[in-house]
């Protein structure tokens, strides 16, 4: 049977339980990963368990060689550290994931400017604002952007860089063919331009400390981090501590104090980047990346078309998923609510329909939450 280097990566992973650190002293021990597969003696290794030296020795490739195929079959690359591809970024890491799993244009993205965005999933309509605009112009300079697949931040900033036809990369705690995986069907343009990565064997899903692991991927891709919004707790901080510990530049939104924004701000208090726009980050990287960015002044109503597009485009999708399970008349009114406030008497008067029945639809779809009402006899949806 033909060895491949990747699937000997595989092999070793999995023996090892996937801790990356010890497979890298072990590899640094061997001297490669082909030194490693024909060692006869793993006894000088005391940080190996037993087990793991008689897994080892038995050098059975068939399960390796099964994920493998798995990639092959669904257009999942490899990337290891003796891979010329290998994200340079990330290889001068303190512990550089290896094998890497991707899927979509990761190459091409590398080949831009990175700069991570996280934050908190607890957000307020300022940092969603700013987060929207800032990676919205950055994308449009010609910078890619690095995040999860979170809710609140995360979702802002993944939204807005597929908008711009930028990236972007998005790096998963979990297997890109796991269960947890179909979360990335909620972003189904992610791969037109952009890509998905983990460290975890494709089919696996993740384990209790994945998602520490995963923010040193985060941070470790990219030249810095952008922290729009953090509370004192939160895995966002966590990843702006990677990004101080791998010597890459850690940016935070200025903001009011409060309890959702305590941990932005004191990155901000400790010496980091403050933003208040774009051109704050753009300023930064121009200097070194002036061949591959450009200062594109970008209007602001540049910015709200393409936020207004995906607003609208999103509306859609949702009136698509819900009106199957709505009656004729009630789909009629549902598709008069936008995430606009609409009063009730707009609603009635392009309803065409019975005062009384609009008002009953109405309450029908707010108790299904459809629909919310808000103060004013006035009605939106909230995607």
């Amino acid at each position: 049977m033909e060895i491949n280097r990747h699937v000997l990566w595989i092999w070793a992973k999995e023996i090892l339980h996937f801790n990356n650190k010890k497979l890298l002293k072990l590899l640094e021990d061997c001297g490669s990963i082909e030194e490693l597969y024909t060692c006869e003696d793993f006894e000088p290794f005391s940080y190996l368990s037993e087990t793991e030296k008689k897994s080892l020795l038995r050098k059975d490739l068939r399960n390796a060689w099964e994920i493998y195929g798995d990639c092959e079959m669904n257009q999942i690359g490899i990337l290891t550290l003796d891979d010329d591809h290998y994200p340079a970024m990330l290889r001068e890491i303190s512990n550089p994931p290896s094998p890497l799993f991707f899927k979509g244009h990761l190459l091409t993205c590398l080949n831009k400017p990175l700069l991570t965005v996280v934050g908190t999933r607890k957000f307020n309509g300022y940092s969603e604002e700013k987060t929207k605009e800032i990676v919205t112009a950055l994308c449009l300079c010609g910078m890619s952007i690095v995040c999860g697949i979170a809710g609140g931040i995360d979702t802002f900033a993944c939204e807005s860089a597929i908008q711009t036809d930028s990236g972007p990369i998005v790096v998963l705690p979990f297997g890109i063919l796991s269960t947890k995986g179909a979360s990335t069907k909620r972003f189904p343009d992610i791969l037109k331009y952009g890509a998905l990565v983990s460290e975890t064997f494709p089919r696996n899903s993740s384990h209790r400390y994945a998602y520490h692991e995963r923010n040193r991927i985060l941070s470790g891709l990219s030249h810095g981090t952008f922290v729009p919004q953090a509370p004192q707790r939160s895995g966002a901080l966590i990843t702006a501590n990677y990004a101080y510990e791998q010597n890459r530049d850690i940016f935070a939104l200025m903001a009011n104090a409060s309890e959702l924004t305590e941990g932005s701000n004191k990155l901000i208090k400790d010496g980091c980047y403050p933003v208040t726009d774009y051109l704050d980050i753009l300023s930064v990287y121009l200097p070194r990346f002036g061949d591959r960015l450009k200062e594109y002044l970008c209007p602001p109503e540049k910015v709200f078309s393409l936020q207004d597009e995906l607003t609208e485009d999103k509306l859609q999708a949702y009136r698509r998923k819900h009106s199957k399970s709505l009656s004729e008349n009630e789909r009629k009114v549902f598709e008069l609510i936008t995430t606009e406030e609409s009063s009730s008497d707009d609603i009635i008067e392009s309803a065409g329909l019975p005062v009384q029945e609009v008002l009953q639809i109405l309450t029908t779809l707010e108790f299904r939450g459809l629909a919310v009402s808000c103060p004013g006899n006035k009605f939106k949806v909230i995607l």
